[in-house]
């Protein structure tokens, strides 16, 4: 069997999970504003506080910060206990709501470190979905899909990214100014929090229908999935010789 063309099909089979569905898009969408705005927000920091003096520029200690909180955040995500199947639209929705909030925070002042602030706390509400993601899209996928779902979501990342680029900067396209750019991409985490916003109404409104009278799951945090997974591994290893 031809090792692509079996790839494929169990992609195919796997791709009806929601939770993998669900942060893929995640990856796609937001990944591409994030790296819009984390290539832009130099270009406006230097519009916000225009000066020959490098002494007084802290973008450097901007990025930084950042840097450090992302990685602080990351660290943090490892140890939320949720029950990921019902919450994770949400939890997406306040992160995105949260970053709408900044982006318009970064458009609308004209203080500099408001404008490092609302940069270093976009970039780490960012980096805390991204380990879950990752898990959440992993956990769904066996080892030799796992490179090439994460290869696909990056590539239409980086073409939706693309896309954008044409259209809102690029002299080709409208080629609007730093600080009108960053109104769109305030526009644009606007309606990535409405869509995510209603799809988890839609889900706990279900969830609250049915009036499941079985025992719920307990909540785990990616961290205790993952030491989990063996175990489960296990005992389906073990089920056919106990029937047998």
């Amino acid at each position: 069997d031809w090792t692509p063309a079996r790839m494929l099909r169990e992609l195919g089979a796997t791709a009806h999970s929601p939770q993998l569905r669900l942060w893929s898009l995640w990856w796609v969408f937001n990944s591409a504003a994030y790296y819009l705005i984390v290539y832009y927000v130099h270009i406006l920091w230097n519009v916000v506080h225009p000066t020959a003096d490098s002494a007084s520029v802290y973008n450097g200690g901007a990025d930084a910060a950042s840097t450090l909180l992302g990685a602080i955040t990351s660290f943090s995500a490892g140890f939320v206990k949720i029950r990921w199947a019902l919450w994770a639209k949400l939890v997406i929705a306040g992160v995105t709501a949260a970053q709408a909030a900044l982006v318009f925070l970064m458009y609308s002042t004209s203080n500099i470190w408001l404008c490092y602030l609302a940069f270093v706390l976009f970039r780490g509400a960012y980096q805390f979905l991204v380990p879950i993601a990752t898990f959440q899209i992993a956990s769904s996928l066996s080892k030799e899909l796992c490179a090439l779902v994460f290869g696909v979501n990056t590539f239409l990342a980086t073409v939706l990214k693309t896309i954008i680029t044409l259209i809102v900067s690029d002299k080709r396209g409208l080629g609007l100014p730093v600080h009108s750019q960053f109104f769109i991409y305030f526009v644009y985490f606007l309606v990535l929090f409405g869509v995510y916003l209603l799809g988890a109404l839609v889900v706990l409104l279900r969830h609250f229908r049915d009036g499941r009278r079985a025992p719920q799951p307990p909540a785990l945090s990616p961290a205790e999935e993952k030491a989990m997974q063996p175990l489960a591994a296990l005992e389906q290893s073990l089920q056919p010789e106990a029937k047998a």
